[in-house]
């Protein structure tokens, strides 16, 4: 069973667990009524739970900012569950102490969604993220509900009392704090709502179950809490007690956080080394292997300590090792760039096989057989040459540098690349008189990941719906080619889409792009948009 599905059935079980425990309750204060064992039960099962909770936010969240947020917040709802175990057990009979205990129900709706809300921010985000103190200026209206809250028999402001009533008493009649109470709940579970629908980033292809989790949580409070609005919260049979359904119902929301991908968790680790095509490892300090890829090669204790001081060895004259610290050990990965180093001595093979052909053709021009087959291969190569010489030119003076930088590498490897799939779609379409959709998704995901590696931020979303012109797909890589090389290769960020219309949102570049044609009845509409631009491929006269 996958640990995803083992997540699910521990899920069910917990629910199951909640139900059976609130049944048992139920039945016990209807038919036992002198059941002395009923609190202390259902305070074990509630801490059971959050406890278990407890553990998945210990041992999954791998953001350290996140996981003190989620703590914060199920140690609030611990300590409003063991005051609820404390009024049942042993305060029944004493009204002006069930009466003040009653008033850390507020404390309770002030501080899980402030909490809630402080986690929602980090969705997404990395490890080293912060969001803006200014936030934390919350901490202070709460504080002071709270303490307003638990002073309440000193000015009544939120619960005031009937001068016909005997006092003390357990009626709580709310007043203008209780309803504040209300509008910061709302405002923020609102506002948590905005955050985690911004971090989802759901798009017209995902599900619809996707698509309304930042909603999740809203809905099922409110369902849940209906029948209580509904009867002046006097209800006489709970399928879950209220304070725990509504504290389940938002460990819930977060567990299917964790189980869609919306909060990085540290699971699943065996498969992704297992299939890294980086060979990462992880190392402890002395060397032991913890993690490593299935190509991973054997660090001896020689290369462990050249890439303690340099950060990176290079193994091989295509390989490249790197390392880089990581708490209670190092992650080591390394750079292969025998594809791109094959693609150089090729071009310099072709380009030296022209030569000797051309030297060939003068000598057997007489030969016409011989002529034909050579120079329709002369013209292959000669306009395959022409086509990619801007890159090749870029390939000779990065390599004409007397030393070369990673930043210069990186670019090499997204210049080869470019080079070696451009050239294979136009022999492709010349062979073939078309191109799969296909060939063009790998050109583009090989682009993306060079990209990546050039530290521009890349997102390719290739969802077509109908076959593309063999000319639109060479001009979408060229394109794409010329607006990294106006940028010179500069970017925060790129945005590949291609569907109905091909489209390039890019930011973080000063150089200015404006509309213009290009070949095959085609333009570029550039659009100014926050941070950078959206470049659309049209034909010419088309407007989106």
């Amino acid at each position: 069973m996958g640990k995803r599905k083992k997540s699910v059935v521990r899920l069910f079980a917990a629910t199951a667990l909640l139900f059976a425990v609130s049944a048992y309750r139920q039945l016990s204060m209807r038919y036992l009524p002198e059941d002395a064992l009923r609190s202390y039960l259902v305070w074990v099962v509630y801490m059971l739970l959050l406890f278990g909770w407890q553990y998945t936010i210990s041992t999954k969240i791998t953001q350290k900012t996140m996981r003190s947020h989620l703590t914060a917040q199920n140690i609030v709802s611990i300590l409003y569950l063991t005051v609820r175990f404390v009024q049942d057990a042993f305060l029944y009979v004493n009204i002006p102490w069930m009466r003040f205990t009653g008033y850390f129900i507020n404390i309770a709706a002030i501080f899980i969604p402030l909490f809630g809300l402080y986690v929602a921010f980090y969705l997404g985000k990395a490890d080293d993220y912060r969001i803006s103190e200014k936030w934390y200026l919350l901490l202070i209206p709460a504080c002071l509900l709270s303490v307003l809250a638990l002073t309440n028999d000193l000015h009544h402001f939120f619960y005031y009392i009937m001068p016909e009533e005997s006092q003390p008493n357990l009626y709580f009649h709310p007043y203008i704090g209780t309803y504040i109470v209300y509008i910061w709940g709302l405002s923020i579970i609102s506002y948590q709502v905005y955050v985690i629908y911004r971090r989802n980033g759901t798009a017209k292809s995902d599900s619809l179950y996707r698509k309304l989790i930042p909603f999740y949580e809203p809905i099922l409070l409110l369902l849940f809490s209906i029948p209580y609005a509904t009867t002046a919260y006097v209800v006489r049979f709970e399928l879950v007690e209220y304070s725990a359904g509504l504290i389940f119902i938002l460990v819930l929301c977060w567990q299917i956080y964790i189980l869609v991908g919306l909060i990085p968790v540290n699971t699943q680790y065996e498969e992704v080394f297992r299939r890294s095509t980086v060979a990462m490892q992880i190392l402890l300090p002395s060397g032991e292997t913890i993690a490593a890829s299935e190509n991973a090669a054997e660090i001896t204790p020689a290369m462990l300590e050249a890439l303690k001081q340099e950060q990176r060895f290079f193994a091989t004259e295509d390989i490249t090792m790197h390392l880089h610290p990581v708490l209670g050990g190092y992650m080591v990965w390394q750079t292969d760039l025998s594809q791109i180093n094959h693609a150089l001595r090729e071009l310099q093979r072709l380009n030296a096989k022209l030569e000797e052909e051309q030297d060939l053709l003068a000598q057997e021009i007489h030969i016409q057989s011989d002529e034909a087959s050579v120079q329709a291969r002369n013209d292959i190569y000669d306009s395959l040459s022409s086509e990619v010489s801007g890159q090749l030119t870029l390939l000779t003076e990065l390599l004409s540098k007397e030393s070369l930088s990673e930043n210069d590498w990186n670019r090499i490897c997204l210049i080869g690349t470019y080079i070696k799939r451009f050239c294979n779609l136009r022999l492709t379409y010349q062979e073939q008189q078309t191109i799969p959709m296909g060939d063009l998704a790998i050109s583009l995901q090989d682009m993306a990941k060079c990209m990546k590696n050039l530290g521009i931020m890349t997102s390719l979303d290739f969802c077509p719906t109908l076959n593309l012109e063999p000319e639109l797909i060479l001009l979408i890589m060229k394109t794409l080619e010329g607006i990294l090389e106006k940028a010179d290769f500069r970017l925060s960020s790129v945005v590949i889409q291609i569907s109905d219309t091909v489209c390039f949102e890019i930011t973080g570049t000063a150089c200015e792009f404006v509309s213009h044609s290009l070949e095959d009845g085609y333009g570029l509409q550039a659009e100014k948009i926050q941070a950078g631009y959206r470049l659309l491929l049209l034909q010419e006269g088309e407007v989106v």
